[in-house]
């Protein structure tokens, strides 16, 4: 059984550790540990200053090669797109600047923009879903073998889209009048009067955006569509920083379709244009410097015509 002694003895030796730790702190090892923390001190405000002065030579570097990028694409992109008609998808959630930007870089190519839509959040609303249901399948039947029974209601719609976007056909041009009727239109566009040659897509930074009448989810089957519809000419330029970002699971997946990250940069800008050229040349790829990006920048048109002389 313990007893009272056995806590007195245990309380003592408490108190005796604590005094020598207090002693020999206050003595001979003051100086020691002092010495230590000091260096520790002085090697971690050293390992900052490097890690800070790395920072800013990546960053220099990064407004270096976005300078230099930004010049040879205003001496290379006059005249690229030239009698070329680009129809201009934005979605959900593409801020005005970056929207903008893009379109002004296309006049710069000289590109004609005969038709610019602006997706709704009610074509991706999960309360929606019953409405865009029953459309896609009054749809569908006019898609001819573009689309079969085996595709999502969101890819007929989307293929829909591309189909009257790119059409001479009148009867397949007023799809998009179907898309933008009723009182809950998935699209601001009206009619078409020119049909494009090409299709450039404006994804989102993220893959999910809140909307008011609840939450979006913005699948894969939206571009499978529009490339389905125009499989060369369909470039889809957007945000894969982040394994969330809706450009980063296109690229996941694998999708027979030319991307472009880094919306809204210099670079992203520049390479546009040359991205929906390679495009329609056959050529698919993932431009940028995100994640599951395969090439930089797409091939200058003029650079090729000199590799192959």
């Amino acid at each position: 059984m313990i007893d009272f002694r056995y806590h007195l003895v245990s309380l003592m030796a408490v108190l005796v550790a604590l005094t020598m730790g207090v002693v020999l702190g206050a003595g001979p090892l003051q100086g020691k540990i002092s010495d230590t923390l000091s260096g520790r001190v002085e090697a971690l405000s050293k390992q900052q200053a490097e890690l800070r002065q790395v920072n800013e030579d990546l960053v220099k570097q990064a407004n270096s090669a976005s300078e230099y990028i930004g010049v040879l694409g205003r001496k290379v992109t006059p005249g690229q797109l030239t009698g070329k008609k680009v129809a201009v998808v934005r979605m959900p959630g593409v801020s005005d600047e970056a929207f903008n930007g893009i379109n002004e870089q296309l006049k710069i190519a000289a590109g004609t923009i005969v038709n610019s839509v602006t997706i709704k959040d009610s074509w991706f609303s999960e309360e929606l879903l019953s409405y865009r249901d029953t459309l896609a399948s009054t749809l569908a039947g006019k898609l001819a073998d573009k689309v079969d029974a085996k595709v999502s209601s969101q890819q007929v719609l989307a293929t829909a889209l591309g189909m009257g976007l790119t059409s001479a056909d009148k009867e397949i041009q007023a799809l998009v009048s179907n898309l933008s009727a009723g009182d809950t239109p998935l699209i601001s566009k009206e009619t078409v009067t020119d049909p494009a040659q090409m299709i450039l897509v404006l994804s989102p930074i993220s893959s999910e955006k809140d909307t008011k009448a609840g939450g979006s989810q913005i699948d894969l089957d939206f571009v499978k569509g529009i490339d389905g519809a125009l499989p060369k000419g369909t470039v889809i330029v957007g945000s894969a920083k982040n394994e969330t970002d809706y450009l980063t699971k296109i690229r996941a997946e694998k999708l027979e379709v030319t991307t472009v990250d880094g919306i809204g940069s210099v670079m992203s800008n520049t390479s546009i244009p040359f991205a929906l050229l390679a495009d329609e040349s056959g050529n698919n790829q993932a431009y940028g410097n995100e994640h599951y990006a395969s090439q930089l920048i797409p091939p200058f048109p003029d650079a090729e015509k000199e590799e192959n002389k």
